[in-house]
């Protein structure tokens, strides 16, 4: 991992900064770096202590938690993601890990220069509050999945979501970098690799997906949105049991 010294000119076109006013900008260029990482470097690691802040400036980053051996993706980031600072409030250890899927290049506040920027500027205030409360929404929005979903609808939100946020038009439906293995694609949606081998395999004979070793193609986009909107398994009513009398 390699550190430099930051442009405040970078700072103003990043999208994680865009609502902050110029002093603010000024503040934070005095006292961040920007980090640099390969694919598969480790940016820090579940339950060290708080990171503070990263603005992801270009590549891919996966957050994903670990237990037991066990692994569970919670987000891949893209350019303009803000994270890191899920637990700077309270101090707690980071709850999940960050990992480059590719070359990265990312802002860093620490924590004692988070500090100073909180006390200082109220709009940074409000944009870490806006951050950290989209990401834990985002987690909860993944534990109602993971409870309520089927990994075939699971797996084809994925697709969605990336084709929608990554995917180039081509003369054949919609192509993105694949960037992540099968494994991981099942340590995404929760379930075992075998069983997203087969669901992808069943995607492929109904002519919706065709993957190869580093992009996928969507061919049938509607038809994977219907998929997807399935609706949730409802949870049984345990308030309401039927007693003999």
């Amino acid at each position: 991992m390699n550190m430099a010294m930051i442009n405040p000119d970078a700072l103003s076109n990043l999208p994680t900064f865009l609502s902050l006013k110029p002093a603010t900008i000024q503040h934070i260029a005095r006292l961040a770096q920007v980090v640099s990482l390969n694919a598969g470097e480790l940016l820090y690691r579940q339950g060290a202590p708080p990171t503070g802040l990263f603005a992801l400036q270009e590549g891919r980053i996966k957050l994903y938690r670990q237990s037991r051996g066990r692994v569970q993706i919670l987000a891949i980031l893209m350019p303009g993601d803000g994270f890191g600072a899920e637990s700077f409030s309270t101090g707690a250890p980071s709850p999940c890990a960050a990992t480059a899927l590719t070359a990265v290049s990312a802002i860093h506040i620490p924590p004692d220069a988070l500090g100073q920027l909180l006390s200082a500027h109220a709009d940074f205030q409000e944009l870490l509050l806006e951050l950290v409360t989209n990401r834990l929404k985002q987690f909860v929005t993944l534990v109602h999945d993971l409870a309520f979903r089927d990994v075939t609808s699971r797996l084809a939100t994925v697709l969605i979501l990336r084709a929608e946020v990554e995917g180039q038009p081509s003369d054949e439906g919609i192509v993105f970098d694949r960037l992540l293995s099968q494994q991981e694609f099942a340590d995404m949606v929760g379930t075992a690799r075998e069983v997203v081998y087969r669901t992808f395999k069943r995607f492929e004979e109904d002519g919706l997906v065709r993957m190869t070793r580093s992009t996928i193609l969507i061919q049938d986009l509607d038809t994977l949105r219907s998929i997807a909107s399935k609706k949730p398994v409802k949870p049984p009513d345990i308030c309401k049991t039927n007693h003999p009398m």
